[in-house]
């Protein structure tokens, strides 16, 4: 696999990332493809002992910890699907070049840490996928650390990989979703004044602040704060703040409600609204409401699902927001991905599924060089690798181990999604 730069050139909680974000994934109908290299084992009842990890192991034997069980076993089975896919590679007599053990985390941090404990040790993986919500991923690269086994996270949880230099992460995380959509606004949109709406949950007020620290930093300015509980629905005295006036129904005086409307003015040029989809379609039905229009919605990747557009898609028209990762895309590598994935499963792949489809391939790919023979050596390795270009688009990892990706950003363009860049 070849690796190169392209020319001219991205703390969310366990139950908020993947209640909000991953449950958009449609459970789907068949079950995984069963492919002869991959094996699924039972967690053994206790860890290894506390010594050092084994200098024998394999180096096409990869380890994967995913939540093939419990509450999150539909992201985690697909998570599955992705990486057998990116391993089926075969030599000349049609034998796998890849050995892939799975092991069942249900999502527990105990799980995760005996899973990774088991297969550095017993099973002597050269790495390890591992799919983690923000509370237990410190737990996994703290384990994987201590067995000194190269562990690539995929998890939102920011910081991760402090806990050691065995450690990478693969992630559009929250703080390179916010420098990207900032950066459109300022540079594409030309939006200099913005305001943000926002839940006060965990989730809510770290974004907010994300996206506040990084407009300043732009040369931009955040006009207004405002916050509101996770659970209400009426918006009226928010909206009220944020536009300086006691907003009000619209009083109809004539046939054509649309044309007696006075239109209440603000004084931003784009909205921040970090929260799920399912709120922002009910907030911006409210603004078109008191018609609190002519400024710019902007949103996070916990917008983007199946069901956004299914109804209202009216009020979230021009709207931009971020992911990691759009089917859709025009680019060569997504396209080809969602192709064969596609055609393997009958099924149209979303984040999870691109995520744990490049991590497997990145992976595969610097272990092509044949002088890579020990997991010291593959994690420098790993490090050294400039740019690959997958279907999340273009990544490296930074000197803290932190994969730099391309965002995706995304635009609601009568009533469909299209990529603007």
């Amino acid at each position: 696999m070849k690796f190169y730069r392209p020319p001219g050139k991205i703390f969310i909680l366990m139950t908020v990332i993947f209640s909000l974000c991953f449950s958009k994934i449609a459970i789907a109908d068949e079950k995984p493809v069963q492919i002869p290299n991959a094996e699924v084992k039972s967690l053994p009842v206790k860890p290894p002992a506390n010594t050092l990890s084994s200098s024998k192991f394999d180096r096409n034997t990869l380890g994967c910890v995913l939540p093939l069980s419990g509450q999150y076993a539909d992201w985690g089975n697909k998570a599955r699907d992705a990486i057998l896919l990116a391993t089926e590679a075969v030599d000349e007599k049609n034998n796998p070049l890849w050995k892939v053990i799975f092991e069942d985390s249900r999502g527990l941090p105990e799980d995760i840490k005996t899973a990774i404990a088991n297969l550095a040790n017993a099973e002597n993986v050269i790495a390890i996928i591992a799919v983690t919500g923000g509370a237990e991923a410190m737990d996994a690269a703290r384990e994987a650390d201590k067995w000194k086994v190269p562990l690539i996270l995929i998890t939102p949880k920011e910081g991760v990989t402090s806990a050691g230099e065995y450690v990478f992460q693969n992630f559009l995380t929250p703080r390179q979703q916010i420098k990207a959509l900032a950066k459109y606004a300022l540079d594409d949109l030309n939006c200099a004044i913005f305001s943000i709406l926002y839940p006060q949950d965990d989730y809510g007020k770290e974004m907010a602040k994300n996206f506040r620290e990084e407009v300043m930093r732009l040369g931009g300015k955040v006009e207004k704060e405002i916050s509101y509980d996770k659970n209400q629905t009426d918006f009226k005295e928010e909206i009220s703040k944020l536009t300086g006036v006691k907003v009000s129904a619209p009083q109809r005086k004539g046939t054509n409600q649309e044309e007696n409307k006075d239109t209440v003015s603000v004084d931003f040029e784009a909205l921040f609204i970090p929260d799920s989809y399912t709120r922002a379609k009910l907030i911006t039905s409210q603004l078109d409401f008191y018609n609190v229009k002519d400024f710019n919605l902007l949103g996070t990747s916990l917008w983007h699902s199946p069901n956004l557009l299914k109804s209202d898609a009216q009020y979230l028209e021009g709207a931009i927001f971020v992911d990691s990762f759009f089917a859709h895309s025009s680019y060569l590598e997504t396209s080809n991905f969602v192709e064969v994935y596609y055609k393997k499963y009958k099924r149209e792949p979303e984040n999870i599924e691109a995520l744990a489809y490049d991590t497997a391939a990145i992976i595969t790919g610097t272990l092509d060089n044949k002088e890579i023979k020990t997991r010291e050596q593959f994690a420098a390795a790993l490090n050294k690798v400039e740019n690959y270009n997958g279907s999340t688009g273009n990544f490296y990892f930074d000197s803290n181990r932190v994969a730099q990706k391309t965002a995706f950003i995304l635009r609601v363009e009568n009533g469909q999604l299209e990529q603007v860049k």
